[in-house]
């Protein structure tokens, strides 16, 4: 193939590389000076918004979505603007009706999008057609993707199948997207090859990582058999679990013979301004030096760099960090047992969290998410290969299995949502942000019609109005893959009377600077925190004092868009934990106790005293790993005492619930 042809670059910076590297937490603010920069450099695409941009927006970052990619639309208008779609699954973890997927594919274009780079955790070519289909109605350019892994049962055959599917879709150009950096030289040679000889008129793009280091030669490859475009990523936010530089294979391809319309004198200028970016998320500690390391375990394990720090966070903040070779090992066993899925949202963080749930229950399924249910029952799709069927029987019993597409029984969301939402929604996208996210939307909602808690608000002692929740931009990061829940423990001590919980993650090292005590300021006394919307009364106690006392639930106080730090003692800042579930009497002779079968965070409560169950029935849902787990009633009974609450964090075999 002539080497005369011309190489498109796709830029990521805006989105995947600051997401695999800084959990998505670049501002718009951070970025806006160099945006004009950007749209004068010639790149096919720049890739701006999806993933987990809008979860984070609104969670952390006091962003509406849609108003930042509309301020990047207009800051850019010679280039084309890219999103990431997980299909049916919108941004989110689960499938949405018809409705919804047509509307928020609409809007996304209507506020600025090009093209959209449209995605199925499984393959599965019935969870992509609705997201195509729209996008071709509205104008834009779908772009079909293929997630790339590789197991018993995928094949080139299987992939090349997957694109012709695509193109009789519609789709306009096809993306191999390597989410674990796994597709070496001679994969990316091969399928490219093959994707070509198929379908020859669709651009070809290749989407890799560089965890395992084998992004540079994996893009090389690919283009010298075909590709026509590469994800890249400006120099000072690129490599390890982020994209190859945007400038190495530029010069790298000019210097093989290939066009590249890129202006390296712009690149510098980009360049320039990122590095002052990376120091500043060196300095707060947000930029994890292991994010930025070459990682071969994942060649082994097929794991992504973030689904493996993933593992690696939440097993050490649940002191078991010892079961982490357990852990590795016993992930392909899970995702053989669920039929070989390709490890990328949302099935990489399910198959990883059932693998620590397998290890840490020490018996394989016994501690099953809500998630996996859902995931046998067949709603997220047609699996690669079939369940084991043992295992299948062992998590559904008898629950029926989906037949047919998932999103053909649910039911049109989107009208009913906005009547719902009233004026609380101030137009078409505020509900789908809601329909997306609603816990995380409505909190930016009140917090947006409030104009935004002030981010060094002082504390106030209590019996004074309660403090604004600080917001997530104050705290420290997430692991790299997303900007989701994971849970830390805080050991105990004699001096702090703290008993080692599961909570929602703040560093140790870390202070928001409004709850800033120092040795020198010594600051005793009783203050209020709201930790997700209860207030909560702590005394402080002087450096060289006694002990503070512990959280004591005073009056309730508005939900928050994000938990707020538990106060800190001077003069060591340290993390606090969510507040324990109220200890409760063993049951009496013949009473069944229900305990937690692992650490979590109680998130929801379905029982009341006095309430009479069939066994089988959901008691409490814990979050855990970022996976929702239900307790259900082992026997029928009546309901005779409720420990757990909502928002407290229980240790494995915490009474939760007591039957009679």
């Amino acid at each position: 193939m002539s080497k005369t042809r011309k190489v498109g670059f796709t830029e990521t910076v805006l989105r995947d590389a600051n997401q695999s590297l800084i959990a998505t937490r670049l501002p718009y603010s951070k970025f806006e000076p160099i945006l004009e920069t950007i749209d004068k450099a010639g790149y096919y695409s720049a890739e701006v918004w999806g993933g987990a941009t809008f979860d984070v927006c609104l969670r952390y970052l006091q962003e509406d979505p849609w108003d930042r990619l509309r301020k990047i639309r207009a800051k850019m208008p010679n280039t084309k603007l890219q999103m990431l779609l997980r299909g049916q699954n919108i941004l989110g973890y689960k499938h949405y009706p018809d409705d919804v997927v047509r509307k928020f594919v609409e809007y996304s274009i209507k506020n600025g999008i090009d093209i959209i780079r449209i995605f199925d955790a499984l393959n599965d070519v019935r969870n992509l057609k609705v997201a195509i289909e729209e996008t071709v109605k509205q104008g834009g350019h779908a772009s079909g993707t293929i997630c790339f892994t590789t197991s018993p049962v995928h094949t080139l055959e299987k992939n090349v199948q997957m694109v012709k599917e695509l193109k009789q879709m519609g789709v306009k150009s096809i993306c191999i997207k390597d989410m674990a950096g796994i597709m070496g030289p001679k994969e990316s040679a091969d399928l490219c090859k093959a994707i070509k000889d198929a379908v020859p008129e669709l651009p070809l793009v290749i989407h890799t990582h560089c965890t395992t280091g084998l992004a540079f030669m994996t893009c090389l490859k690919g283009v010298e058999a075909g590709a026509d475009v590469i994800d890249t990523a400006i120099s000072p936010m690129s490599g390890g679990t982020a994209q190859p530089a945007t400038e190495t294979l530029a010069y790298a391809l000019r210097s093989l013979g290939y066009q590249v319309d890129l202006d390296d004198k712009v690149l510098i200028k980009m360049a320039d301004f990122f590095k002052g970016v990376r120091a500043d998320f060196i300095k707060d500690g947000t930029l994890d030096p292991i994010s930025m390391a070459t990682d071969t375990q994942c060649l082994n394990y097929q794991i992504p760099g973030g689904m493996l720090s993933n593992l690696i966070s939440q097993l050490k903040m649940m002191n078991a960090i010892d079961k982490l070779d357990e852990a590795l090992a016993e992930t392909p066993k899970v995702r053989a047992d669920l039929g070989y899925p390709p490890l990328v949202t949302p099935t990489s963080q399910m198959v990883g969290s059932q693998a620590v749930q397998n290890v840490l229950a020490g018996e394989r399924y016994k501690v099953v998410g809500k998630e996996i249910k859902a995931y046998c029952r067949g709603e997220y799709g047609r699996t690669p290969a079939p369940i084991d069927p043992a295992i299948q029987k062992k998590i559904l019993g008898d629950t029926p299995v989906v037949k047919g597409r998932f999103a053909d029984g649910l039911e049109p969301e989107f009208d009913k949502t906005k009547k719902e939402l009233g004026a609380t929604a101030k137009c078409d996208e505020d509900v789908l942000s809601y329909i997306a996210f609603p816990q995380v939307a409505m909190a930016f909602f009140k917090d947006r019609e409030a104009g935004f808690p002030k981010k060094d608000a002082p504390m106030k002692a209590a019996g004074a109005a309660s403090p604004a929740a600080p917001k997530a931009s104050d705290l420290p990061p997430m692991p790299a893959w997303q900007g989701h829940v994971y849970y830390a423990n805080v050991p105990a001590s004699a001096s702090n009377g703290v008993t080692a919980r599961p909570i929602q993650p703040f560093a140790a090292s870390y202070q928001p600077p409004h709850l800033v005590m120092s040795a020198r300021d010594n600051c005793p006394g009783t203050y209020t925190i709201t930790i997700d919307g209860k207030a909560y009364a702590v005394s402080v106690a002087a450096a060289d004092g006694p002990a503070p006392t512990a959280a004591a639930p005073v009056a309730a106080a508005p939900v928050m868009a994000a938990p707020a730090p538990a106060a800190v003692s001077a003069p060591a800042p340290a993390a606090a934990p969510a507040p324990a579930a109220a200890p409760a009497a063993a049951p009496a002779a013949g009473e069944t106790a229900v305990n937690s079968p692992m650490p979590g965070n109680v998130f929801k409560v379905e029982c009341k005293p006095g309430q009479a169950v069939k066994a089988g029935d959901v008691l409490v849902i814990l979050e855990a790993m970022k996976m929702e787990i239900e307790v259900t009633a082992p026997v029928d009974g009546t309901v005779k005492s409720v420990a757990a609450a909502v928002g407290t964090a229980v240790n494995t075999d915490d009474l939760l619930v007591t039957l009679g």
